[in-house]
C-alpha cells in the first residue's frame, strides 16, 4: 500500500469507528456499564491498530507502546468525563 492510500484508509477507518461509537453511546445512554464497555473496546482496538502498524513498519519500541497506552488512557479519562460515566 502506498503512503497516500494508507492515510486515506486510516482516515476512513477512524471516521467509521468514531461514528459507530458515538451512535452506540447515544443509543445506550441509559446503560453506563455498556458505554464503558464500548469505550474500553475502542481503546483496545486503537492499541492493537497502533501496535500492528508499527510492527509492520518495523518501528515498534517501548517508547511508542508507552505513548499509545498513555494516549488511550487520557482519551478514556476525558470521554468518561464528557459522557458522565
Amino acid at each position: 500500500m502506498t503512503i497516500k492510500k494508507l492515510k486515506v484508509f486510516n482516515i476512513v477507518l477512524t471516521g467509521i469507528l468514531s461514528a459507530g461509537v458515538i451512535n452506540m453511546i447515544i443509543k445506550n445512554r441509559y446503560s453506563q456499564s455498556f458505554q464503558l464497555d464500548i469505550l474500553m473496546f475502542v481503546a483496545l482496538i486503537y492499541l492493537i491498530w497502533a501496535l500492528v502498524y508499527h510492527r509492520i513498519n518495523k518501528s515498534l519500541t517501548f517508547a511508542i507502546i508507552l505513548e499509545y497506552l498513555l494516549t488511550a488512557a487520557l482519551v478514556l479519562i476525558l470521554l468518561l468525563g464528557i459522557f458522565n460515566i
